[in-house]
């Protein structure tokens, strides 16, 4: 039976030469979808495609924008004396 240390570590698959999916905005470089795919594929059994990665970009920009945006839902009130310990 073959040690730990005598197994090949799994192959991860190359992604070099990625091309940006059509329609995606223009900051959307070739080397954020590398970046992407090599990120996220250890999360997923089936192998990820550039417009994968596009589809996970775009997600975390809005909710980016959706942080950042500045609305908020809840008001901080601030405690009166009555209710100080």
């Amino acid at each position: 039976m073959p040690s730990r240390d005598d197994r090949a570590p799994p192959r991860l698959p190359t992604y070099a030469m990625a091309t940006v999916p059509a329609g995606a905005p223009p900051w959307v470089t070739p080397e954020l979808i590398e970046h992407t795919l090599r990120v996220w594929q250890p999360f997923y059994v089936d192998q990820l495609l550039p417009d994968d990665a596009l589809g996970i970009i775009m997600r975390a920009d809005r909710v980016s924008d959706l942080l950042s945006s500045g609305v908020r839902h809840e008001t901080i009130r601030s405690t009166s004396s009555r209710e100080q310990p």
